[in-house]
């Protein structure tokens, strides 16, 4: 695991991201927030995100 701390923007995006339901956070409107998550992601978490967001594209289409 990566010993520097994750970049601000990735925290706010996860905090904003963990309020919301499952069903607000695979809404069209949440999906830049997703994406600037992935972003700024720690590189050891972007599989995981990565991995979700697949999940979420499937789940939509």
């Amino acid at each position: 695991m990566s010993s520097t701390k994750p970049h601000p923007k990735f925290m706010e995006a996860m905090r904003q991201l963990s309020q919301m339901s499952e069903e607000e956070r695979l809404s069209e409107q949440n999906r830049e927030l997703f994406d600037e998550a992935i972003r700024y992601a720690p590189l050891d978490i972007q599989p995981q995100l990565i991995a979700i967001q697949k999940k979420y594209e499937q789940t939509l289409h």
